[in-house]
């Protein structure tokens, strides 16, 4: 194999700059997630945002080593292997996908379990690239070893998601697929659609649907607009801060965590604030009453409301410390 500088040159580049997204944005993320108490699939569209330029640029840096010939050991055509590199990278964009999803949500299984596969399967590709577009770092470094390893979990993992989508689209016909198509289009920036809807919900009757949308979850336009309508409820400082104390908690706390709030609301929604922490810490179950992993959700939304309510509410002479500790001793039962 004897690639040229111009392969050199863009698959490096490629590498490089898909190893800076994996080690800054990517891990941001996935810490920022870990913490989150996440419901539906609001983590989907902020993952892909990261992965999609992820996995392309590492896509061209291994069209690059297809082109010096690192794959000419499969015995096909080099047509044949481009496509089939592009279909390498899909699978494995689909693995590093899969991995996240499990590392948000782990369920009753540890993260632990999903943090290695989620760095091997990207650093062992960009091990991979570097190695076969460097001839003189592999012979300091060889790499030569981590070839077929990486060939035979690609090849697995094109399967698994030809299988897959294969029995999901025979499961679920044409129709089905319009739908997912459709579903995901919806996961990114508000549709014209949903700001119309927003806009026809009555801030006196669906106050609650209101501040669901209005949480840091929700998309930026969707949140925004979400806030304008609340907001434009004459008694908007009572209503929520009757929401507060004797409403539904979660979507009002979130609310009021993710909100940008004036001196005003500050004043008038702390105390209030305590009152509705204090009305869901006497809610958590005992640890024999529930599942384990019921209380990590808890746990997290929790820890998070305590993070950064107390400072938000700091100049307002509010004492969060009794919930605070009501708060721990209960986890700890």
């Amino acid at each position: 194999m004897n690639p040229s500088t111009t392969q050199q040159l863009i698959g490096n580049v490629c590498a490089g700059l898909a190893t800076l997204v994996f080690l800054w944005p990517l891990q941001r993320f996935l810490w920022e997630w870990a913490r989150r108490e996440v419901s539906k699939d609001q983590w989907v569209m902020p993952a892909l945002y990261i992965l999609v330029p992820l996995w392309l640029l590492l896509m061209v840096a291994l069209l690059c080593v297809t082109a010096s010939g690192g794959f000419d050991w499969i015995r096909l055509s080099r047509t044949k292997l481009y496509l089939l590199t592009v279909a390498g990278a899909f699978a494995l964009a689909m693995a590093s996908y899969l991995f996240i999803g499990l590392y948000i949500r782990p369920g009753f299984t540890p993260r632990g379990l999903y943090t290695p596969v989620l760095y091997l399967v990207t650093l062992s590709t960009v091990l991979l690239v570097v190695g076969s577009l460097n001839p003189k770092l592999a012979a300091a470094i060889p790499t030569q070893w981590l070839l077929r390893p990486w060939a035979w979990f690609t090849a697995f993992s094109l399967v698994v998601c030809v299988a897959v989508g294969g029995y999901w689209i025979a499961t679920n016909g044409v129709r089905g697929v319009v739908g997912f198509a459709h579903r995901i289009s919806n996961l990114g920036p508000a549709s014209t659609e949903q700001l119309a809807e927003i806009a026809k919900l009555d801030p006196e009757n669906d106050f609650e649907s209101l501040l669901w949308r209005a949480n840091g979850d929700a998309g930026s336009e969707v949140r925004e607009a979400a806030t304008a309508r609340l907001r434009s409820h004459p008694q908007f400082l009572e209503r929520l801060s009757s929401e507060l104390e004797s409403g539904h908690v979660e979507p009002a706390l979130s609310f009021v965590r993710d909100a940008t709030l004036t001196s005003a609301e500050q004043a008038r929604f702390a105390g209030p604030a305590r009152k509705a922490l204090q009305r869901w810490v006497d809610r958590i179950p005992a640890s024999n009453y529930t599942t384990k992993e019921n209380l990590r959700r808890l746990q997290r939304w929790g820890t998070e409301m305590f993070r950064v309510l107390p400072e938000k509410f700091a100049g307002t002479g509010v004492d969060f410390t009794e919930v605070i500790a009501d708060f721990e001793w209960r986890l700890e039962q």
